[in-house]
């Protein structure tokens, strides 16, 4: 009997430090992040508002490369005679979009990068390159000044850069591409639901949710008496035809938002 107690006493003991070395560990409780619902367009829908003019959808379309260098020499000599083209964008200096090396070819596509909304001023300085990836030391094959951008977005939606090298580069210039959702993202806690993200071109944006609102009412009810189906029930179903919110700031400062489906022109990044 002695021996139980002392046995129990010393489980007891090891729980307690376990529980005071998660504590003294600075973890926290992990609660579920939920995001709105967000679907593709519709035939006919009319975005409204529009995008942005300084969020443009910018992908490489493709590039053409004369078949040597202008000094006549081959472009690469590790893997074959063909250049293996990255293309790069850059603003005001600084990589904003960069492709997947595509190898071997003097006529890439880059079928693998990444499309998407960008925000790019339109003061800003825009510069197109082609580079040649090499192991040891990559060659650049063109680098130019881009001048007209945002006109080209409203125009046909392509852009073509000629190099002093001879290649030249065409790029798709668009407006913003866009989704239909609220925008944002919540998390579940004990009780309670926060919103952790907010897209910033979205109708959350646009009726000034913030990270770290606290939704005490949904469609009227207290969330404190709701479960997960509940909470995750009314927002989903009611985005599109009218989401009203009770919203309580970190400030305590209360207010009444009313939600509804509308364009997200994310960007890349979001």
């Amino acid at each position: 009997m002695l021996r139980c107690e002392i046995m129990g006493l010393r489980g007891l003991s090891r729980i307690f430090a376990a529980g005071l070395l998660f504590a003294m560990s600075g973890c926290s409780a992990v609660y579920p992040e939920l995001s709105t619902p967000v679907r593709q367009v519709p035939t006919g829908f009319r975005f409204d508002p529009p995008p942005p003019p300084d969020l443009l959808y910018l992908a490489f379309a493709k590039a053409s490369i004369p078949a040597r260098t202008r000094d006549g020499r081959d472009w690469d000599s590790v893997g074959g005679s063909l250049p293996d083209v990255v293309g790069k964008l850059l603003v005001d200096k600084v990589e904003v979009v960069v492709t997947p090396v595509q190898g071997n070819t003097l006529q890439p596509t880059w079928p693998n990068q990444k499309r998407g909304n960008y925000r790019i001023s339109p003061k800003a300085q825009v510069t197109v390159e082609l580079w040649d990836s090499n192991p040891i030391n990559d060659r650049p094959i063109c680098m130019e000044r881009v001048r007209d951008l945002h006109e080209s977005a409203s125009g046909e939606g392509r852009l073509e850069v000629s190099c002093d090298s001879g290649a030249f580069v065409v790029l798709e210039v668009e407006p913003a591409h866009g989704t239909i959702g609220v925008g944002m993202s919540y998390e579940l806690r004990t009780d309670a639901v926060f919103i952790t993200k907010v897209w910033r071109e979205s109708p959350a944006a646009r009726a000034k949710l913030q990270r770290g609102d606290q939704i005490v009412s949904l469609m009227g009810e207290p969330v404190k008496t709701m479960d997960e189906k509940r909470v995750r029930s009314l927002i989903n179903a009611n985005a599109s035809t009218g989401l009203k919110l009770g919203v309580r700031r970190k400030d305590g400062a209360t207010r009444d938002v009313e939600l509804r489906d509308g364009p997200i022109y994310a960007t890349l990044d979001e």
